[in-house]
């Protein structure tokens, strides 16, 4: 599934979610306005209606006893308005009435009334015929009739009353209906918010991580790193083409490789008869030469040396590069090491005048390493400082051990393994220094820094390259940086233990 599809389709789920919880509350409140409506408007004239109808029976039952009491025809007028009003709030119940409890008791009402108001006829024919005794017989019988009026209007108000709690109790629990799925629609929403969120998130954060670290490999030369490619999104096909981008790399670096690797072992040996030549030449073996043509075959001589050194480091750091190095791990003083190959620059140290102000520990600092790979990597750093630094300058040699790894290793602080204590070497110069975009260029190979960007400065680029090699294969980071007192600091970070436990497993030099 697509990465927009995946957007979409989760972001689109919310949207229905919410258009959802959306209607129902809309739907809810036409409810509620309704059940308020009916409250408001419907029982609450229906209350009205049946006050007004116990005030007419009230009057009724009194104008009744006064009728048959005194005969007085003004009494009976008005118990016939009365009676006239009562019926009108009746027809009023009768329309306002919607329940079937209500119609059923409104109906149980009506049929009283006719029966009262036929009763009320006749009887009142009767009272002109009949004496006074006898017509306490007919208001007896009316009054029971009226009795039963109020009954049954009593329990139509009853049954009204009943509707109206019903309703208000209908409308509570709508309300707290309406609560609870608001709460478990708003819990919804934000449980499916959280994992749209999280599946979309992780379905892109998680091919991004893999692509980072694939392009962080590539920077780092390890160009066999290959990306997952099973997935059905645009990261599958980004992914099919950096791996295709990794293998072309690859392929470029391994002809390089081979190039330089099969360029130099074929230069060794024409490189080595030529010093040979140069030297029987230098020895009169064929015959005696003259002062200029010794100079000329010396210079010849020394041309060859740099040459052969040069094709010698090539044909180390295609090794090293190959993993073929024998590397044998094994537990030295670096201090020792140190002292050596100070020994050995001792000569070329006094030939250019050169002081060189060491600050080493006073107990052994053991580190487990190469022996003959530290002592390249020291001579290198000697020779660097010594080309580059003027006349009667001091170069200034330091060794310490350090628990914590500093921010320039920041090579060294992605690797696992590497161990707690380190052993930190600094070599300052007084060099005219290494601009900033060159510091991390000095370490590929053939890389030269240029003298006020005119001309490169003396060297190949090979030295620093091979120390680099090394120092990595020791699972430790080298640097440079400004020295306080001008020109460059090379500082070498190894781990002082874990370097050869690492390096075996993995099969370094091997």
């Amino acid at each position: 599934m697509k990465i927009a599809t995946k957007i979409t389709l989760g972001y689109g789920i919310l949207i229905a979610l919410i258009v959802t919880l959306l209607v129902y509350h809309v739907s809810l409140i036409h409810r509620m306005e309704s059940i308020q409506r009916t409250l408001s408007e419907v029982h609450f004239r229906a209350a009205l209606a049946f006050l007004q109808l116990l005030r007419n029976l009230d009057q009724i039952e009194e104008y009744t006893q006064k009728f048959f009491v005194k005969g007085d025809p003004r009494y009976f007028a008005k118990l016939e308005e009365m009676q006239h009003s009562f019926g009108q709030d009746l027809q009023q119940l009768q329309i306002l009435g919607r329940s079937p409890e209500e119609q059923v008791a409104i109906r149980q009402l009506s049929q009283s009334w006719a029966e009262y108001t036929q009763m009320a006829t006749e009887q009142e024919q009767a009272f002109q015929l009949l004496n006074p005794p006898e017509t306490a017989n007919l208001r007896s019988n009316l009054m029971e009739q009226l009795q039963r009026l109020h009954t049954q209007t009593q329990n139509l108000f009853q049954a009204t009353q009943a509707i109206v709690k019903a309703q208000v109790e209908k409308s509570g629990e709508a309300t707290q209906r309406a609560f609870l799925i608001s709460w478990g629609g708003a819990a919804i929403a934000l449980i499916l918010s959280v994992q749209v969120s999280y599946w979309t998130v992780r379905s892109i954060s998680e091919p991004l991580k893999n692509l980072i670290e694939g392009t962080r490999a590539i920077a780092d030369g390890h160009f066999i790193h290959q990306l997952d490619t099973s997935r059905k999104d645009e990261f599958a096909q980004l992914a099919c083409d950096f791996n295709a981008m990794t293998r072309r790399l690859g392929e470029l670096d391994q002809m390089k490789k081979d190039f330089i690797s099969h360029v130099s072992h074929e230069l060794k040996s024409p490189v080595a008869s030529m010093r040979e030549t140069t030297r029987l030449l230098l020895d009169e073996v064929p015959g005696p030469l003259t002062c200029k043509q010794k100079r000329l075959l010396e210079l010849t001589l020394e041309s060859a040396k740099r040459l052969s050194s040069m094709i010698a480091n090539l044909l180390d750091l295609s090794r090293m590069e190959a993993r073929l190095t024998p590397f044998e791990f094994q537990e030295h003083d670096l201090i020792s090491l140190v002292q050596t190959v100070l020994a050995e620059f001792e000569p070329r140290i006094c030939e250019k005048g050169l002081c060189i102000d060491t600050e080493l520990p006073e107990s052994p600092v053991i580190l487990t390493c190469d022996r003959e790979g530290i002592i390249q990597v020291l001579g290198n750093l000697m020779d660097n400082g010594l080309k580059f630094s003027p006349h009667d300058a001091a170069l200034k040699l330091r060794l310490s051990r350090v628990s914590e790894i500093p921010e320039r290793a920041i090579a060294l602080r992605r690797q696992k393994g590497c161990g707690t204590d380190f052993v930190l070497l600094s070599l300052a110069d007084s060099g005219s220094g290494v601009p900033d975009p060159d510091k991390e260029k000095i370490f590929e190979k053939f890389h030269q820094v240029k003298d006020g960007g005119r001309r490169p400065l003396l060297g190949v680029g090979l030295g620093l390259a091979i120390t680099r090699a090394i120092v990595e294969a020791h699972r430790g980071a080298v640097w440079v940086e400004d020295s306080p007192e001008g020109g460059s600091r090379f500082c070498v970070l190894l781990p002082t233990t874990a370097a050869v436990e690492i390096a075996l497993r993995q099969g370094v030099g091997g």
